[in-house]
């Protein structure tokens, strides 16, 4: 897994321009309306990658939250 860490300042300045501040709310709050779609009687088989919903809203939200305090 790649951690926004990872990148220089100039990466995730150009990764945070990708989507404009209300497109960046609009991802969060769908991480948000996704968790509805958590199961955790799933099979492996059925989930994205394998991966529980709730792991991935996870990473997702833990990479935004490292993107905006790094970049300030």
């Amino acid at each position: 897994m790649t951690l926004t860490r990872d990148f220089s300042y100039e990466q995730l300045a150009t990764i945070k321009a990708f989507f404009t501040d209300a497109e960046w709310e609009t991802i969060s709050a769908s991480l948000t309306d996704y968790e509805c779609y958590a199961n955790d009687e799933a099979a492996e088989e059925d989930l994205i990658g394998g991966i529980p919903v709730m792991d991935r809203i996870t990473s997702i939200d833990e990479k935004m939250t490292h993107l905006y305090r790094r970049l300030g």
